[in-house]
């Protein structure tokens, strides 16, 4: 590979977006171009939000540097057809031929873009637009996939190994997800373990009291941050049950999440007038409620397996940064990262009562609290993306074809 590889990214995804998958996908374009790389991020152009719609500079909104090329692909957008403008339709096989039918589109867009850049590399989170260009493509590269999670049912599964099989390396987030792709089969020198990671520079004020004094938050209130999607799997609702059961004075903020999910848990909410749902927020304010909390939560539920075993939230390196005391779900997938009593508290996940005692053991107990914020923000300064981006580099030119 070049000194200064071409790298083409592919995101089936709206940029900007209120997910935060886009978020994560900039920012690994802006790690591989820190390490040198020319970098090309390919997105969907599809029918987005009225917020986002109002979004000017999605580099600006997603907290990145403008160091790589943007481009927003055409396609079909046959999921608005079926979401939107017909919901009548909207259900069981046609929503199914919906989804294929763009995702076809947008992988025959980023065919003709590929093939004028002529990459060394093409990095994708999307298997189906990626095992399309690594099949007519025509031209020598290095094809990525970075998994996030893998299907159920069994035909769906040999499917996805399939296509993964072509590719010349996997990204697995999680050791969950790399013992899935090991007891399928898959050869392990084409595969990687590269948790998520976190811009250390959104984080370089961590004063509680300025963070407080832009929100008009009083200085003296005990405040317990959650941030990010309000998924059922994501546990807030323990996190609203937990409230309910504290003392009533500890201020809960719920900082993220769009509809329906949002209204399920303002509904949960809505007689404890000590939490506090704000809604999705652009990233750099939803940081600043973050910076004024005195404990951050991770509330998962151990209900699902993504929650158990395939996930690498953008939020725990974002606590771990931001150097607040986490209190999270003892869960395989946070045990890759936390260690109780080192960097955090774990406790027994879906058990408010659990995640309310050891809040309240934080909120009273200032040296433990700053002890475990200190050694997660220690920890977390080596979890960078440029160091992702540059570790996923190494592997992919040493990592064997298929």
């Amino acid at each position: 590979m070049d000194a200064s590889p071409r790298i083409v990214m592919v995101a089936n995804a709206r940029i900007p977006s209120e997910r935060a998958h886009p978020l994560q996908i900039m920012h690994m374009a802006a790690g591989f171009a820190a390490g040198g790389a020319t970098v090309l991020l390919a997105y969907a152009r599809r029918a987005n939000t009225e917020a986002m719609r109002s979004v000017r500079d999605p580099f600006k909104y997603a907290g990145v540097p403008r160091a790589f090329a943007l481009v927003g692909l055409p396609t079909v957008d046959a999921i608005k057809r079926v979401t939107i403008d017909w919901p009548v339709l909207n259900h069981g096989p046609i929503r199914l031929v919906a989804h294929l039918l763009q995702l076809w589109s947008f992988a025959l867009a980023a065919l003709t873009v590929v093939r004028r850049w002529k990459p060394h590399v093409v990095y994708s989170r999307d298997l189906l637009p990626l095992t399309v260009l690594r099949l007519l493509l025509g031209q020598p590269a290095r094809f990525c996939f970075e998994v996030h999670t893998v299907p159920r049912s069994r035909l769906s599964a040999a499917l996805h190994l399939w296509a993964a099989r072509r590719m010349d390396a996997v990204i697995a987030i999680t050791e969950g997800l790399q013992r899935w792709y090991i007891n399928a089969g898959f050869d392990r020198e084409r595969l990687l373990v590269a948790p998520d990671a976190v811009d250390l520079r959104a984080f370089a004020s961590r004063d509680r009291g300025d963070a407080r004094s832009k929100l008009g938050i009083p200085g003296d209130a005990p405040l317990v941050c959650y941030l990010g999607h309000l998924y059922p799997w994501k546990g807030v609702d323990t996190l609203v049950e937990a409230a309910r059961q504290a003392e009533p004075d500890v201020q809960w903020v719920i900082v993220g999440g769009i509809s329906p999910d949002l209204d399920r848990i303002r509904a949960t909410a809505a007689d404890l007038p000590n939490v506090h749902v704000t809604g999705h927020l652009p990233p750099e304010e939803a940081r600043q409620y973050l910076v004024a909390a005195d404990v951050a939560v991770i509330p998962f539920s151990a209900r699902q397996i993504i929650s158990r075993e395939h996930t690498s939230p953008l939020k725990l390196f974002e606590y771990m940064a931001a150097e607040r005391p986490i209190v999270a779900s003892d869960l395989p997938s946070l045990r890759e990262v936390l260690h109780h009593e080192r960097n955090a508290l774990l406790v027994a996940p879906d058990e408010p009562n659990a995640l309310a005692e050891d809040v309240t053991r934080l909120l009273n107990d200032k040296a433990l609290a700053n002890r475990l914020a200190t050694a997660a923000r220690l920890e977390v300064e080596s979890r960078t993306w440029t160091r992702r981006a540059a570790a996923i580099s190494e592997f992919l030119e040493s990592s064997p074809s298929p």
